[in-house]
C-alpha cells in the first residue's frame, strides 16, 4: 500500500472536533480529541454578517503540526458548508507571530508512515484553503516564514503588520527543497525572476520589502491590522458572489490540479528529501540550536 493511501485512511477516520461551546458553529475553540488536553489550536467565530474569523492559537509559535493542519482543513470546510458565510479572515491569536511554519520536529527521525500522514495533511490543508469558495484575507500579525508564508499566499489577499518581522519561503536554509506548488504561489505573487532568487536563497524579507515585491498587499500598524484586513474582505464581498467565486476557481484551478494529479509523486519527493541523511543532519543541528525555544516551527 502506498504511504499516501494509508495516510488518507487515517485522516478519513480521525475523530471530529470537540466543541467547547453550545453555539452552532461560531465562538468556539477547535481541537482534535487526541489533543484535547493541550491548548486549543484554532479560535473560530462569526465576526459580522457573512464573515468568519479563524485565528491560529497553537502556542508558542503556531507551528503547523499535523493536528493544526487537520483542524484548519475542517474549520474551512465547516465554514464553506454554511451558506451565510462568504468570507474568512485568517489570523493569529499569538502575539508577534502569524505562523512559524511546518512542524520541523516531525521531520527529524520520524518513520515513513508519520511523514506520509503529516505531509498528506499539509497537502489537504492547502488544497482546501487555496480552492475555497470563501473570499480569504490573511491578517499577518508577525513573523511568517516557510509554511506560514504558504498559508498567507493561499489566501486571496494579505495584510501584514509593520515592524521587525520577516516573511518568505526559507526552506533551502534547512537543506529542504520547497515543493513546486509552494514555488508556484510565490511566483504568482512576486513574478518568476524574483521568486527564482528568493527560493534559492531561502530569503526572508521585511514587510516593506514584501510589499514592494508584491508578496503582500498592504502594511499597517498593529492597531489597524484587523480593520484593514476586514476592509479588503468587504471589498471582495461587494462583488456578486457567483461571479467572484467562478473567477477565483478559474484562476486557481491550474495550480490545484497540478498537485491533485500528482499527490503521490509529491509525497514521494518530500519523503526522499526528508529521509536524506544530509538533510536529517541539518535539521538535527537546527533543532539543537532551538533547545531553549520549544515547539519552534520552520
Amino acid at each position: 500500500t502506498h504511504p499516501l493511501m494509508a495516510a488518507r485512511r487515517l485522516l478519513a477516520t480521525a475523530a471530529p472536533f470537540r466543541r467547547t461551546s453550545c453555539a452552532p458553529v461560531y465562538s468556539r475553540r477547535l481541537c482534535t480529541p487526541e489533543a484535547a488536553s493541550e491548548s486549543s489550536m484554532l479560535v473560530v467565530h462569526r465576526q459580522e454578517e457573512h464573515i468568519a474569523s479563524v485565528q491560529l492559537s497553537h502556542k508558542p509559535v503556531n507551528a503547523l503540526t499535523h493536528d493544526v493542519c487537520v483542524a484548519l482543513t475542517r474549520a474551512v470546510r465547516e465554514l464553506e458548508d454554511d451558506p451565510e458565510v462568504h468570507g474568512m479572515l485568517l489570523g493569529s491569536a499569538v502575539s508577534g507571530i502569524f505562523s512559524a511554519g511546518l512542524d520541523i520536529r516531525t521531520f527529524h527521525g520520524a518513520s515513513e508512515q508519520t511523514l506520509a500522514t503529516y505531509w498528506t495533511a499539509v497537502q489537504e490543508m492547502w488544497l482546501t484553503l487555496y480552492t475555497s469558495r470563501l473570499a480569504t484575507v490573511a491578517a499577518i500579525g508577525g513573523h511568517s516564514p516557510a509554511g506560514g508564508c504558504l498559508l498567507s499566499l493561499s489566501c486571496d489577499e494579505r495584510v501584514m503588520v509593520e515592524g521587525k518581522f520577516r516573511i518568505g519561503l526559507n526552506e533551502t536554509q534547512l537543506g529542504i527543497v520547497a515543493p513546486d506548488w509552494f514555488a508556484a504561489l510565490l511566483s504568482d505573487a512576486v513574478g518568476v525572476r524574483q521568486a527564482y532568487r528568493m527560493l534559492q536563497l531561502g530569503e526572508l524579507v521585511s514587510p516593506a520589502t514584501a510589499l514592494e515585491r508584491g508578496l503582500i498587499d498592504e502594511v499597517v500598524p498593529l492597531h489597524q491590522l484587523h480593520g484593514a484586513a476586514t476592509a479588503r474582505l468587504n471589498a471582495m464581498l461587494r462583488i456578486p458572489h457567483q461571479a467572484r467565486v467562478a473567477t477565483k476557481q478559474m484562476l486557481r484551478r491550474p495550480n490545484a490540479e497540478a498537485l491533485r494529479s500528482r499527490q503521490s509523486e509529491d509525497l514521494d519527493i518530500f519523503m526522499a528529501c526528508l529521509t536524506d541523511p544530509a538533510v536529517q543532519a541539518i535539521i538535527g543541528t537546527y533543532l539543537q540550536s532551538l533547545k531553549k525555544k520549544p515547539d519552534k516551527g520552520k
